[in-house]
């Protein structure tokens, strides 16, 4: 089922967020529209305008891949933002890169190979199926009251992380951008998408204020730097890993540094 509203919803957010002037059309005073105007769009993309303007008003208006790729176009979107668009619209790209998986090894057996590195599988809205002993160590409050396993509730409702993770507005923004991108992949399929965002909404005043601006994001290695009292400084590169038998599984990996590795080494082993 193509969620129309939602789908209006980021096409219109997208809109907002364009230069008027830098793209060649004239901006008086006297113009009340926040980036482009529905025609505006409707012309670079080559469209009627009314035809986009029932879209973007959520109705029921079937739309093609070659209409997508126009409107991608007109709308500057960003890969991600593009692949996030045909999520929404129903329609499947020519082409979706995931990693490869070794099928040989069980999830277990591949996260006890990766420690002293924390590491931990999710499947469906961000829940944990499967997590090493050193992410145990690393992110205990993924099994806290507040996170109850879900790195979501565990990034917008648990202070302890929050206070550890240096410049964690950033890394939230980040995490929900790409958590929107699988959002809009999966949550036609899988209703606890949506039941998560409810709940968030009520209980996160930041996730309630961030998630309506529709940005979208992808599985792009990030950086992260934590002070933790008992630890101490750990640093990270994250990486993510997708298997092609089930897109909707990411398994997450914390490369430590040499100093990070050495002191989650010297833990696990006590």
């Amino acid at each position: 089922m193509i969620d129309h509203k939602e789908l209006g919803d980021f096409m219109k957010a997208c809109r907002a967020r364009l230069d008027a002037e830098a793209m060649g059309f004239a901006v008086s005073p006297r113009r009340r529209v926040a980036g482009l105007r529905r025609e505006e769009v409707a012309e670079l993309a080559d469209i009627s305008p009314d035809w986009y303007t029932r879209l973007e008003q959520g109705r029921s208006v079937g739309v093609s891949r070659r209409v997508l790729e126009c409107l991608s176009l007109a709308l500057q979107l960003s890969e991600a933002e593009t692949g996030h668009l045909f999520s929404l619209a129903g329609v499947q790209r020519p082409m979706e890169a995931v990693m490869p998986s070794d099928e040989r090894a069980s999830q277990v057996d591949v996260l006890e190979a990766l420690l002293p590195n924390p590491a931990h599988c999710v499947s469906g809205p961000w829940e944990i199926e499967a997590m090493n002993a050193a992410a145990e160590l690393a992110l205990p409050e993924l099994h806290g009251n507040e996170a109850g396993g879900n790195v979501m509730r565990m990034i917008f409702r648990d202070e302890g992380f929050r206070e550890r993770l240096v410049d964690w507005e950033s890394h939230a923004k980040q995490c929900l951008a790409t958590f929107r991108t699988f959002y809009g992949r999966q949550q036609a399929r899988d209703p606890r998408f949506r039941q998560l965002v409810d709940e968030l909404t009520r209980s996160s005043e930041a996730f309630a204020a961030w998630w309506p601006r529709q940005r979208v994001g992808d599985l792009s290695p990030a950086s992260k730097r934590f002070i933790d009292p008992t630890l101490g400084e750990l640093r990270f590169t994250v990486r993510f890993f997708q298997p092609t038998e089930d897109p909707s599984r990411i398994m997450t990996v914390f490369m430590g540094d040499a100093l990070t590795q050495k002191q989650l080494g010297e833990a696990l082993a006590r």
